[in-house]
């Protein structure tokens, strides 16, 4: 008797298999022009021999997608790119020195590396800070900022890294979404100098205790200032 082999197929994998055929066939029709029935079949045919033959490295998918808080992230990142113009603008024209400019450690405990690589594209998109590091065992971002010589400064610097972090979590990473993979990836710790500012703390998430790095020294405060 032939065996039958059961295929348990994720909704969310299939979800995202489908997503990405159909960003590959928007591309090829933007490519080719002319949106036609031909067209399309025919993006869709690369698109399905692309995703075969050159696959993407499988990443596990966790979570789960809210269209209306995926929109309201798209609606806020957008004013923070307008704000952030606008106040980059301000301080490039005002008759004044230049502002003091520093590199900050901010927490950004989202659980998938896919999502926090997603945040740190936000941050790096913001004019005014760039990411320069991220340790993602201890899941901290250091971002140079161009303006930073206040307290209010850097308050407003943690307070709009909160709001990217929150909102990404509520787009993606919500607790009763969330349904950890065996194959989830676990970036590999960092050697760091006992007098490094960025010491290997425990990571702050869902995993076992087990995974937690071994004698991992008390983290220094978030948003410390480093020179």
């Amino acid at each position: 008797m032939a065996r039958r082999f059961k295929v348990r197929l994720d909704p969310r994998v299939v979800g995202s298999r489908v997503f990405m055929m159909l960003w590959l066939t928007v591309a090829w029709v933007m490519l080719w022009g002319p949106v036609e029935v031909g067209t399309i079949v025919a993006g869709v045919l690369v698109a399905i021999v692309v995703m075969v033959l050159l696959p993407l490295p499988r990443v596990p998918v966790e979570g789960l997608l809210r269209p209306v808080s995926t929109a309201w992230l798209v609606v806020v990142v957008a004013y923070y790119l307008v704000r952030s113009s606008i106040t980059v603008a301000w301080l490039s024209v005002r008759p004044q020195a230049p502002p003091r400019s520093a590199v900050l450690r901010a927490p950004m405990r989202l659980k998938s590396d896919f999502t926090l690589a997603l945040a740190v594209n936000t941050l790096n998109l913001m004019p005014g800070g760039i990411v320069v590091r991220v340790d993602p065992v201890a899941r901290y971002v250091y971002v140079h900022v161009l303006d930073a010589g206040s307290p209010e400064a850097v308050e407003r610097f943690r307070r709009q890294t909160a709001h990217v972090e929150q909102l990404y979590v509520r787009a993606f990473e919500r607790p009763e979404d969330w349904k950890p993979s065996p194959q989830h990836y676990c970036a590999p710790a960092e050697e760091y100098g006992s007098g490094g500012p960025d010491r290997v703390r425990d990571r702050v998430d869902d995993r076992a205790p087990e995974h937690a790095p071994e004698h991992a020294p008390e983290p220094v405060p978030d948003s410390e200032e480093h020179r």
